[in-house]
C-alpha cells in the first residue's frame, strides 16, 4: 500500500473502516433477527458453558448438551459440537456472558482476525495493485459473511493457514508446521493438507505440526481428563459407525457439503451400496492428494519459487474438497487460495489455465449462485468447481518450472 498516493491511502482507510462497519452490521443483524439461537455458535457456547460450569467430563455427553440447548435456546434439533476439547477453552471464557453478548464479542474477534489476515497476506500477494480491488476480493465473499453470521471458527483457521504459507515462504518449515498444527480444531481440513506435505517429505513441517498437535493434546488432557478424552473418542466412533442417529443429523447433510463425499453420496445414493460409495470417495481423494503432492514436489525444484503460492492454493483447495465434512462457511479458506492464485507471476500471462481459474473464481464470488444452490439443495455441486480450481492452479504452476534438459 506504500506505493499509493497519500490521498488514495486515506480513501483506502475510509473504505476499510466502512467495510468493517458493514461486517459488524452482519453480526448485529443476526442478533436483531434472533438468529443467534439458530446459529452454529450455540454449539460452541454449549461446550464453553459446560466447561465454565465445571462439568468438563460431561463435555461430550449428548444428553447434557441437549438439556442446555433446550433450556437456553429452545432447540429441539441438537447441534453436536465434535471439535477437540481444547477448543472449548476459548468459549468457556465467553460463557461468562449471555449467549448474545458472547456472540457479539466473538463477532468482533472474527472481524479483527479478518483484518489481520489481510495485513499478513498483503506482502505475499503483490496484486492487485489497486488496494480497493484487494479489499473487494477480501470482503465480497459469501462464505465470509456466513462465517460471521454463524459465529464459526473458520477465520481463525484462515489466519493459521496464512501464517503457514508465510512460514513456508520464509523457509521456516517448522514454524509453518506449528501454525498448521494449531488449526487442528478443524482437523478434517488440516489432515489432508498435512498429508500432502508428508508425501512431499517436508519433515520439519510435519515435526512442527506434530509438536502443536501434542501441545493441544496435553491441553485437552488437562481440560477434560482421561475420562473426557475417552468420551470424545467414543463420540467420534459413534458418529462414524451410526451416522443415521437423529443426534447426528446435521453431520450427514451431504447435499450441503461441497466435497467429494457430498458429491458422490448424493449422486450414487440408492445406486451403490454405502460401502462402495465410501471406497469411491477414498479412491478419488487419495488420487487428488497424491497427485497434488507429486506435482508440488516437482515444483519444489523451481529455483525461483514462483509456483509456491499456486501449489499452496491447490493443496488448500484439495484439503477442503477431500474433507469428510465441509460447509459453506469453511469455503472462507478459498479467500487465501484465490489471492495466492491472482498474486502469482503466472497470472499476468494470458493462458487457457487462467481462463479456467477465472471462471471458477467468478462462480465462487457470485452471491446469487450460493442462494440458488442452497434453495435447490445442490451445494455439493461446488465440489466440481473446487476440483477444477485445484487442477487449474496445478497446471498454471507448471509454467514456472524450468525446462527439462
Amino acid at each position: 500500500m506504500t506505493a499509493d498516493h497519500p490521498t488514495t491511502r486515506r480513501e483506502v482507510r475510509i473504505a476499510l473502516a466502512l467495510t468493517v462497519v458493514l461486517l459488524f452490521a452482519i453480526v448485529l443483524l443476526t442478533v436483531v433477527l434472533h438468529g443467534v439461537h439458530r446459529s452454529d455458535f450455540t454449539g460452541y457456547y454449549t461446550s464453553g458453558l459446560i466447561l465454565h460450569q465445571g462439568n468438563a467430563p460431561k463435555l461430550y455427553d449428548i444428553s447434557e448438551q441437549a438439556r442446555i440447548q433446550r433450556q437456553l435456546f429452545n432447540r429441539e434439533d441438537l447441534l453436536i459440537n465434535p471439535h477437540p476439547p481444547f477448543e472449548a477453552i476459548w468459549f468457556a471464557a465467553l460463557a461468562r456472558y449471555s449467549c448474545v453478548r458472547a456472540y457479539i464479542l466473538w463477532g468482533i474477534i472474527n472481524i479483527l482476525l479478518w483484518l489481520y489476515f489481510q495485513e499478513l497476506l498483503r506482502r505475499y500477494t503483490p496484486i492487485p495493485q489497486n488496494s480497493f480491488h484487494y479489499l473487494w476480493l477480501c470482503s465480497l465473499f459469501v462464505p465470509l459473511w456466513v462465517t460471521l453470521m454463524q459465529g464459526q471458527t473458520t477465520l481463525l483457521l484462515l489466519v493459521l493457514f496464512s501464517a503457514t504459507f508465510a512460514g513456508m515462504k520464509r523457509g521456516q518449515d517448522f514454524n509453518a508446521g506449528f501454525f498448521l498444527g494449531l488449526g487442528l480444531f478443524k482437523f478434517p481440513i488440516v489432515f489432508p493438507f498435512a498429508l500432502i506435505c508428508f508425501f512431499r517429505s517436508k519433515w520439519k513441517l510435519i515435526a512442527g505440526c506434530f509438536t502443536a498437535g501434542t501441545l493441544w493434546g496435553v491441553v485437552s488432557v488437562i481440560t477434560v481428563g482421561p475420562a473426557g478424552l475417552r468420551s470424545y473418542a467414543n463420540l467420534l466412533l459413534d458418529i462414524a459407525r451410526h451416522p443415521e442417529r437423529p443426534a447426528y443429523a446435521n453431520m450427514r447433510a451431504w447435499e450441503k457439503m461441497p466435497t467429494l463425499k457430498g458429491l458422490f453420496t448424493v449422486l450414487f445414493a440408492g445406486r451403490l451400496a454405502t460401502m462402495h460409495i465410501g471406497l469411491l470417495v477414498a479412491a478419488a481423494s487419495a488420487c487428488l492428494v497424491l497427485f497434488t503432492a507429486w506435482r508440488w514436489r516437482q515444483a519444489d525444484h523451481d529455483p525461483g519459487g514462483k509456483s509456491q503460492g499456486l501449489m499452496f492454493a491447490a493443496a488448500l483447495t484439495v484439503a477442503q474438497v477431500t474433507s469428510p465434512h465441509l460447509y459453506i462457511h469453511d469455503l472462507t479458506l478459498m479467500l487465501l487460495a484465490v489471492l495466492l492464485v491472482i498474486g502469482s507471476p503466472q497470472w499476468s500471462v494470458k493462458s487457457s489455465q487462467r481462463m479456467v481459474l477465472l471462471a471458477a473464481i467468478v462462480i465462487l464470488y457470485t452471491p446469487p449462485i450460493y442462494l440458488l444452490l442452497l434453495r435447490w439443495q445442490v451445494m455439493y455441486t461446488l465440489a466440481v468447481v473446487l476440483v477444477v480450481f485445484a487442477l487449474g492452479a496445478i497446471s498454471l504452476a507448471r509454467k514456472a518450472e524450468p525446462p527439462l534438459t
